[in-house]
């Protein structure tokens, strides 16, 4: 529907700076006129339009406008509360408690906010001492000052380390720093489990940094990867894809299926999962996994024998 279309135009408008017709009418799927038409509906309808010649030019909503909350709708609450709702069970911050009053208060028709979603997350609680350095970590990145700590990599070396903290992320099943190292002069991800005696440092950032979301999906994937490579019998398949959701299914063969997928070669989460489903898989590929495996095993064979 056009008015679904042009609504969906304005809030990507309000979140960006400039953006020209072509990126637009990819975004919404019609033609470049289709999208001139459009700005002057938006405009007609109050909505202060902006375009810019150019290289770098296109349409963009002067700064002075804000968006009526009648913009959204109930339905558009009830997804917005539910999560952050769902955030709150797995991250306590009073801020974001606020925020969930502040946006049920902003609802159009408090009425219609009943349940419809639940989201619970509690699985982002990693234990005191996280949820502790988390706190620390989101005033660093407030204050923009710069962070210490003690950090014990996959292979038990503890190094001390400065940083100038970006941004936290919760991914790989666990809660992580994204921070530019003092130390390696480079952006690099810390995980907060692994980080002890964090302190906030006199220091301010000294370099400005980009976009810290832009600066993490650029440095996230750097990581060495193993490709592994098994096979497990069919009647599992759905065992086997819910312990390992980015493996790719190479083949079926008499009730027999060849899996395939990439895992962080630094880190240890992956391998256990090996170890928990060895009764259901064998290992085809890398030869050296094959070899640590057989190697695990013997050791649990003779400290249990």
């Amino acid at each position: 529907m056009k008015i679904d279309r042009l609504l969906g135009i304005v809030v990507y408008l309000l979140n960006r700076e400039t953006v020209s017709a072509r990126v637009l009418a990819e975004k919404f799927e019609v033609s470049p006129r289709t999208i001139q038409r459009d700005m002057a509906s938006i405009s007609l309808a109050g909505i202060p339009v902006g375009s810019q010649q150019g290289l770098n030019g296109g349409y963009y909503i002067i700064d002075s406008y804000k968006m009526n909350r009648q913009l959204l709708q109930s339905e558009d609450y009830t997804y917005i509360l539910a999560a952050l709702k769902g955030l709150l069970t797995g991250y306590d911050s009073l801020r974001a408690q606020s925020t969930v009053e502040i946006m049920t208060s902003l609802a159009p028709d408090k009425a219609a906010l009943g349940p419809m979603l639940q989201l619970n997350l509690g699985v982002l609680r990693e234990g005191e001492g996280t949820g502790g350095n988390i706190a620390l970590v989101e005033k660093a990145i407030r204050e923009k000052k710069r962070l210490g700590f003690q950090y014990t990599n996959t292979r038990s070396g503890v190094t001390d380390r400065g940083v100038e903290p970006l941004l936290l992320t919760y991914k790989w099943y666990a809660w992580y720093l994204f921070a530019y190292c003092c130390d390696k002069q480079d952006y690099r991800l810390f995980r907060l489990s692994r980080m002890r005696s964090v302190h906030l440092m006199s220091q301010t950032f000294t370099l400005t940094h980009k976009d810290a979301e832009l600066l993490l999906s650029e440095h996230s994937d750097l990581r060495p990867q193993i490709k592994v490579r098994l096979a497990c019998m069919a009647e599992h398949r759905v065992l086997l894809q819910e312990a390992f959701p980015q493996a790719g299914l190479l083949e079926e063969r008499e009730g027999e299926i060849l899996m395939s997928f990439a895992v962080p070669e630094e880190e240890q989460g992956w391998f256990g999962k090996l170890l928990e489903y060895s009764q259901l898989i064998t290992v085809l590929e890398p030869e050296d996994l094959r070899l640590r495996m057989h190697t695990q095993a013997a050791f649990i064979l003779k400290k249990y024998r």
